[in-house]
């Protein structure tokens, strides 16, 4: 029993100092909403990029400083490279990150000529407080499938190697798939992602964001379209062309064989010579005929024929 009270006393003890440190540094924190302008922190292309935008229009600077510090450091100001004294309205600040979970004091002043015209002071957690711009990506559309190519930078600073997830949306025909590519190591270069078993026919649209736990914070990039073609008659195969010429092959084999047999046996293409013993018979064959049409000419009774020729003969005996 004394061991639990001894237990419950010391959480008890830490929940305290915890509360008591996150209320100190809520009361340390400046106040941005009486500030005179709005500061914005956003990842593009993974270079974090500081704006402002002046609440009061009429103030228009002509340049402008911005600085820095780490609050748990309690160090001064310190201005940022490349942002001093400069016309634009915005400054990178992905050099000064060193640790995406420390909290940071941004300060940026106006100035016209040598007179400050504003200041605006804000502080920011990048783990958390950085909107993430969705990065470049291009899409190829195949017959059932889509390639998503994400292009990252191929150096990336080490201290904006977020946790947030890829997310890769994929539209049809009223229908949202939401993706989530696993990937590994830094994200560096560009990444592909296959997103296949798709409809054809159809059309696709796809958007890729970083998603974040602030939904507010999370920027859709546009939709990109393809439209997947129709499924077109597959190629015959080498082993469909092989049993092709192999079948049309034993058809012509089997043809021709079938023409020699029926020639060998007089069926088609009959002979115009005859063999010579099938010659000579029918040579003989008409003069057999003439003499047997001459032959039936004859008196049919010997007798006759001889009587006739004796005639003569008979008559001058009887005289």
């Amino acid at each position: 029993a004394q061991r639990k009270l001894c237990c419950y006393s010391n959480m008890f003890f830490f929940l305290l100092v915890f509360i008591s440190l996150v209320f100190g540094v809520l009361r340390d924190l400046p106040d941005s909403s009486n500030e005179p302008c709005v500061l914005k922190i956003t990842l593009q292309n993974f270079r974090s990029i500081l704006s402002w935008e002046f609440k009061n229009h009429s103030v228009v600077p002509t340049h402008y400083t911005s600085l820095y510090t780490v609050m748990s450091r309690k160090e001064a100001l310190k201005t940022v490279e490349g942002c001093v004294n400069t016309t634009r309205s915005f400054c990178d600040l992905t050099r000064v990150w060193k640790n995406i979970h420390e909290i940071y004091i941004i300060t940026v002043e106006g100035f016209r000529g040598n007179t400050l015209l504003v200041h605006c002071t804000k502080t920011f957690l990048p783990a958390m407080d950085i909107s993430s711009e969705p990065p470049e990506f291009e899409i190829v559309g195949f017959t059932d499938r889509i390639n998503v190519t994400v292009k990252f930078p191929s150096n990336i600073e080490e201290g904006l190697q977020f946790d947030l997830p890829l997310v890769i949306e994929e539209e049809s025909e009223g229908i949202v798939k939401k993706h989530v590519p696993k990937m590994k190591g830094n994200m560096s270069g560009n990444f592909t992602y296959v997103i296949d078993r798709l409809i054809p026919n159809t059309n696709h649209c796809v958007s890729v964001y970083f998603e974040s736990a602030d939904q507010a914070t999370v920027v859709k990039s546009r939709l990109k379209c393809t439209f997947l073609q129709p499924v077109q008659e597959s190629e015959p195969s080498e082993s469909g062309k092989i049993g092709g010429i192999i079948t049309m092959f034993l058809i012509a084999v089997i043809l021709t064989s079938t023409i020699i047999v029926l020639k060998r046996i007089g069926y088609i293409c009959l002979r115009k010579k005859f063999p010579k013993v099938l010659n000579q018979g029918l040579a003989m064959f008409p003069v057999a005929i003439h003499r047997c049409s001459r032959s039936a000419l004859r008196p049919q009774t010997p007798g006759f024929k001889q009587s006739s020729l004796k005639s003569p003969t008979w008559l001058g005996l009887q005289a």
